[in-house]
């Protein structure tokens, strides 16, 4: 029975580090959840593989796995302070450990204090031992690595070589397989008597990971300025990692190798390029990434995009100032739980912003002097070009009606972001397009007279919504600049050649790992431009 409660006991023990780490991955989900990943495991039963004849093949195991082995080559990785030696008192749920420093003569007539240190030097011993072991596995060489963090330029001194690192000497006895390891008694504890140890410092001169391997060996073979020699190693090395089936090894699968699958523009000349007024912004700033996001690249919704949606959806019900702000708010709490928030506690502040939106949209209500004649209008136009025709496409936020008998397009904005600048908003890409489409027929049955078009910032810190009128493009110094703008986004978008563009919306962009201007996509051989693909996703 007693062997019996063990096994439940560490049974118990795995289930609650497994929650724990459920819950770390999944603040917020339900028992049911966690139950059903519990169940969807699929347990891997015993093997002999540990013990089997590997053949020529890297081992990787802890010290205490490679007692009574030893191998031509040992790596010794992550000889960090507080990690080797670990130094954290482990205790047991019965305290068994007290009686060893009994039977040892280490609780003899002294306190707590002495106590622990005598705990400690026991375990650093021990420690030392073990960092033995593995030092003296190795027949010819031996390669003992660490991180110091101070060394590299850090000012943390977060990373700090373990004190072992320094004892290892200038040279390390072996010991036959089998054999029992002691540490010498006159084994040094501080650096050698000829000195201070002189550990040699440096930056590995890429990632030690097969994926960095290949990376390195298919530059230096497309490198027409290295070496020959070292050109003709290097291919042969990738030959043989191709031959045992190393991903990226074959020059097959060098993407940047292979021609373009095809050069044709996305839209044929002659045909109508859709056009829609809220994605013009993104086409004109980059249009790779305006590509990439159209064919599949757009994340999940996130948690401010299901606020600001809901808040667009309770702005249909508010006409004007008369609205009842009870009912916009009950409509919002209805309808809160279906927004997928990372983390439960959240909900009580992302509320509280929506209801102040709605809060800031019934104060710009009464303030606004337009009468309203329509709540998410669409509309479709037509620019006819000898070139290209453009179908001008959308739905507005707001459709109002000035003093002069004027159309005003009012865009609802909820995200945090910063209003748009005076520079910005001469010329914003979205009003500009509301209003093309306003004197090209968009919204015939109210009028074709554009009297400008606005902004209206609800989401943005400050007790009330802020306004930003453009005014009427027939005022503007430039005549024709949106229409204009209309076309050359029309252009953009059917292009064959997309380009990427850094700018101030690259930290957030989600394509930035397929963007040759980022980092993350740097890697490619082709100059920073993306062609269309085969066969849009």
């Amino acid at each position: 029975r007693a062997a019996a409660a063990d096994r439940d006991l560490d049974a118990v023990t795995v289930l609650f580090d497994a929650a724990a780490r459920f819950v770390d991955r999944l603040p917020g989900a339900r028992t049911e959840v966690f139950l059903d990943h519990v169940l969807g495991q699929q347990l891997p039963a015993d093997t002999l593989a540990p013990t089997g004849d590997r053949g020529e093949a890297v081992r990787l195991l802890t010290a205490h796995a490679a007692k009574g082995l030893e191998w031509d080559v040992v790596a010794v990785a992550g000889v960090q302070e507080g990690i080797w030696p670990d130094l954290r008192l482990r205790g047991s749920l019965l305290g068994s450990e007290r009686l060893v420093d009994v039977l040892a003569g280490r609780a003899d007539g002294t306190g707590t204090v002495a106590g622990l240190v005598g705990q400690t030097s026991a375990l650093l011993d021990e420690e030392r031992r073990l960092f033995y072991v593995a030092v003296t596995r190795a027949r010819r060489r031996l390669l003992v690595s660490a991180v110091d963090s101070a060394a590299v330029g850090g000012t943390d001194h977060e990373e700090q070589p373990s004190r072992f690192l320094y004892e290892l000497g200038p040279t390390v006895p072996a010991v036959a397989p089998g054999e029992a390891v002691t540490v010498p008694g006159d084994a040094p504890t501080a650096p050698g008597d000829d000195g201070p140890v002189e550990l040699p410092v440096g930056r590995p001169p890429r990632a030690l990971t097969l994926a960095a391997l290949v990376a390195e060996l298919r530059t230096t073979v497309t490198d027409p300025a290295a070496p020959p020699t070292r050109r003709h190693a290097a291919a042969a090395e990738l030959a043989r990692m191709a031959a045992a089936g190393v991903p990226g090894a074959h020059p097959d699968e060098w993407w940047g190798l292979r021609g373009l699958s095809d050069d044709r523009p996305l839209v044929d000349e002659g045909e109508p390029v859709r056009v829609t007024p809220s994605s013009m912004e993104s086409a004109l700033r980059c249009s790779l990434r305006w590509l990439l996001e159209r064919h599949g690249g757009t994340g999940p919704p996130s948690a401010a995009q299901g606020v600001g949606n809901l808040v667009h959806a309770a702005a249909m019900l508010a006409e004007d100032a008369s609205a009842d702000r009870g009912k916009l708010l009950e409509y919002v709490a209805g309808r809160f739980d279906a927004i997928e928030l990372a983390a439960r506690w959240m909900t009580g502040a992302e509320r509280s912003r929506a209801e102040a939106m709605v809060d800031k949209l019934l104060r710009w209500l009464a303030g606004n002097p337009r009468r309203l004649l329509a709540i998410e209008q669409e509309f479709a136009v037509r620019l006819d070009d000898p070139d290209r025709p453009v179908e001008l496409v959308g739905r507005v936020d707001r459709l109002e009606v000035d003093a002069d008998g004027r159309l005003v397009v009012v865009d609802l904005k909820t995200g945090r972001t910063t209003a748009a600048t005076g520079a910005e908003l001469a010329e914003h890409p979205q009003l500009g397009a509301y209003q093309v489409a306003v004197e090209s027929g968009g919204f015939d049955e109210f009028g074709t007279e554009s009297g400008g078009a606005a902004l209206v910032q609800l989401g943005t810190t400050g007790r009330d919504a802020r306004e930003q009128t453009q005014a009427p493009v027939d005022e503007a110094a430039e005549a024709g600049w949106a229409r204009a703008m209309v076309r050359r986004t029309a252009d953009t978008m059917a292009a064959a050649t997309f380009a990427a563009v850094a700018n101030s919306k690259c930290r957030v962009c989600p394509v930035r790992t397929s963007c040759p201007v980022s980092g993350q996509g740097r890697q490619v051989v082709e100059p920073p431009t993306v062609r269309q693909p085969e066969s849009p996703p």
